[in-house]
């Protein structure tokens, strides 16, 4: 049996629009999770959440470095990690997906539905040149962030003929 395309059981009740997160809490061991910030560095960004002024606890939310996600009875693997904060359920011991049979690793899963909403953190490390120069050259750039103009024709600044 090929267990990597095996998503996890369901638990309980069945829903229809439940997906499940793969990945690896960030926050685990401390209330905030670490990001280095390069090679070389010594130092860290630290993300955690606050609610009415003070710090939530690692136990209220979860700081999630996904590598794939069952749904509707299909095991999918993200093109590349990506940095997810999950606030509703809590982290559970990972099953199906090939991500329980994996010797040493400490692979969770979150059971959310499809209509949870979440926060999705972007990182990417490099010089000026790389992360604002370069990649805003034309044919780089997100297509919302092209000027959009439009030209009308005319004959003697008329725009019709009487």
């Amino acid at each position: 049996m090929d267990y990597e395309h095996v998503p996890a059981p369901a638990t309980g009740r069945y829903k229809a629009d439940e997906l499940v997160l793969y990945g690896v809490k960030l926050n685990a061991n401390d209330d905030y999770g670490r990001f280095d910030i390069g090679e070389g560095h010594s130092t860290e960004l630290r993300v955690q959440l606050f609610k009415d002024g003070g710090g939530l606890k690692a136990g209220d939310y979860s700081i999630v470095l996904a590598y794939g996600y069952a749904f509707d009875g299909h095991c999918y693997r993200l093109d590349s990690h990506r940095i997810f904060i999950v606030t509703g359920p809590k982290a559970e011991a990972a099953v199906g997906c090939g991500f329980d049979s994996i010797a040493g690793a400490s692979y969770q899963m979150w059971r959310i539905r499809a209509s949870t909403e979440l926060i999705e953190i972007a990182t990417s490390f490099g010089d000026a040149q790389t992360l604002i120069l370069d990649a805003n050259l034309p044919g780089k750039r997100s297509p919302t962030s092209y000027a959009i103009t439009q030209s009308m024709a005319h004959r003697d600044r008329r725009l019709n003929r009487d």
